[in-house]
């Protein structure tokens, strides 16, 4: 996969499934729940991913293997926003300039 991520990728993916690598050996589905695109300008993409994984995962902020079906294997810096009894909520923010 590509190192350059864009909002049309993961907008395609919504309610799909990621497998999260962590610790040791271990993994953890998440689920792709919310893409928005908050670009201020063509030459200035930005967008939000959320992600939703069960209440075992770690909350910590930090690069993480994915893996995706249709995507492939990707390292994404995920910051934990909430934990509730539907499980972690995980942001991934992208911002570059063209």
């Amino acid at each position: 996969m590509t190192e350059v991520y864009t909002f049309d990728m993961f907008s395609k993916e919504l309610g799909t499934r990621f497998r999260m690598h962590y610790g040791q050996s271990e993994t953890a589905e998440l689920e792709l729940v919310s893409a928005k695109d908050l670009s201020p300008t063509p030459r200035h993409p930005q967008f939000s991913l959320i992600f939703l994984g069960p209440e075992s995962c770690p909350i910590s902020q930090q690069i993480y293997e994915l893996e995706h079906e249709t995507l492939g294997a990707m390292s994404i810096f995920l910051v934990p926003i909430g934990k509730n009894s539907r499980g972690v909520e995980y942001e991934a923010i992208f911002n570059r300039t063209v």
